[in-house]
């Protein structure tokens, strides 16, 4: 939600200055509920053993006097300009701390309304699973992280890519390196091997099964289907989809979007530690003081 400075969420602090809590008043909480929490902005899933029409009753019993407010209904805006990326590293200080946590992301030219498959498949081979590269280099061959996860984060609108990994202190600069050099070599010289492409379409395929056990899980996969703009049968399709990717598809998708020069690193650890190791990367540092 975007807000203007006479909100109190648009006023310096924003939503998390308590100041800018309190100044919220009970207008505002009514205003915000008439734009937005009302029928013509609503959608209704339901998974269940009734048939529609005694579900359909049901739900009329209850909802069916719910009547739109005279307000002008809320709508999404995703109007404000993307700001121009300027890599760097995002240093918060955590005095005495053994680990690091470090973060790479990148806002793509992607939305999560676009067919991204293809992507999410190229993922799984550098940074989505366990067997991925990032994670079997900085976890098993070189023991530095417990576990290291990335991948696009599927929203409605633009949608960012992004990589985490928490490191021992000590690897936190040659854990950004390597994390960089394994991403560049993906993107240019190293891509999908063979093995990984097999590994990726099994693993994917075979466990689709899982993923629909609950009556939960299936609500979730039509709400998905729905932010997503999916077709209904998208899952009835997936799995034949899966198996029709190439590897060179996967390095297109992969190398049309992402970007590791363009990645903004954000780096939670003892900095009278890992700043030398930053310094040596050649990246601005930038300095964030959290109170």
């Amino acid at each position: 939600m975007l807000y203007g400075p006479d909100h109190p969420y648009g006023r310096p602090g924003g939503s998390g200055d308590p100041d800018a809590v309190r100044a919220i008043t009970r207008e505002d909480i009514l205003a915000f509920h008439r734009s937005w929490v009302r029928p013509d902005n609503a959608t209704i899933f339901a998974v269940g053993d009734l048939p529609l029409a005694q579900l359909t009753a049901q739900l009329e019993a209850r909802f069916g006097n719910w009547r739109a407010p005279d307000a002008p209904r809320g709508t999404k805006s995703f109007a404000a300009a993307v700001p121009q990326p300027q890599p760097r590293i995002v240093l918060i200080d955590r005095p005495q701390s053994p680990q690091s946590l470090i973060v790479g992301a990148q806002l793509l030219d992607a939305n999560g309304r676009q067919d991204l498959l293809a992507l999410s498949a190229a993922n799984d081979v550098v940074a989505g699973d366990f067997m991925a590269r990032l994670n079997m280099e900085l976890r098993e061959r070189r023991g530095w992280s417990y576990g290291v996860r990335g991948g696009p984060g599927l929203r409605e609108h633009q949608i960012a890519y992004t990589v985490q990994a928490p490191v021992q202190a000590d690897k936190t600069g040659e854990s950004i390196a390597a994390l960089r050099d394994l991403m560049g070599a993906f993107l240019t010289t190293s891509g999908t091997q063979a093995g990984e492409l097999e590994r990726v379409v099994q693993g994917s395929t075979r466990e689709l099964p899982g993923q629909f056990q609950t009556s939960n899980a299936l609500l979730g996969s039509m709400m998905s289907n729905a932010l997503h703009a999916r077709p209904d049968d998208y899952w009835e399709t997936i799995a034949d989809r899966y198996r029709g990717l190439s590897a060179d598809e996967l390095d297109r998708e992969a190398r049309r979007l992402i970007d590791p020069d363009r990645f903004v690193w954000v780096v939670v650890g003892d900095a009278a530690v890992v700043r030398p190791q930053l310094a040596a990367l050649g990246l601005p540092i930038e300095d964030l003081r959290i109170e």
